[in-house]
């Protein structure tokens, strides 16, 4: 699903059923820049899906035209279709990589980098593989829950026996803390790239 249709998505269902919503809402809502807020409710009052009125104190108000209802159910179907794929692949990479890990080189305790969705799905293919997840550390979540543990900090992992930390983020990578992790924490796994398939596969 591309980038463009999913915040197109966004804003139709910030605004909602039967409800004016103002710009300062939606930005408020979306947490984007004005501008860009701008270029998309322009693009999507020319399609047609929203309408626009002036409200007191020169605000203008805006809410979803029977063809906006229209675009948000199938905007919203495609985003379920295509979250449910991109589950699938990144769960099939998953598990080839932990496989793989698990039967060449020994790997039975592992750290997540990456207290994200893809840590969730990865979990779900340890058991199999007998590999045992010791912690999940995030610099941007620590002390939050992520796949039944409570996520810490890297220089936690010090204190911590493991045989790989596996790369579990999809946001945009931070070249210092990779670096980190490589030179005091040991070899780095990137978990959804593809990796040799198993022979068993």
């Amino acid at each position: 699903m591309r980038s463009s249709s999913m915040r197109e998505l966004d804003i139709l269902q910030a605004i909602g059923q039967n409800e004016k919503v103002s710009k300062r809402d939606l930005i408020h809502r979306l947490d984007i820049a004005g501008q860009l807020a701008d270029r998309y409710i322009k693009q999507l009052v020319k399609k047609g899906w929203l309408k626009v009125s002036t409200a007191p104190a020169r605000r203008m108000l805006y809410w979803l035209t029977p063809a906006g209802f229209a675009e948000k159910a199938r905007l919203s179907y495609e985003f379920v279709t295509y979250t449910y794929k991109m589950y699938r692949e990144c769960h099939r990479l998953a598990s080839n990589r932990l496989h793989h890990l698990a039967q060449t080189e020994g790997v039975r305790r592992v750290v997540f980098y990456g207290a994200e969705p893809l840590a969730e799905v990865a979990a779900v293919s340890l058991e199999e593989n007998h590999i045992k997840l010791v912690a999940i550390a995030d610099e941007d979540h620590v002390g939050q829950e992520c796949a039944g543990h409570t996520v810490v900090s890297i220089d936690a992992l010090d204190e911590l026996d493991f045989d790989r930390i596996l790369f579990t983020k999809f946001s945009k990578r931070d070249d210092v803390i990779l670096r980190k992790l490589l030179e005091t924490k040991g070899a780095v796994v990137d978990v959804a790239e593809p990796g040799p398939v198993p022979e068993d596969a």
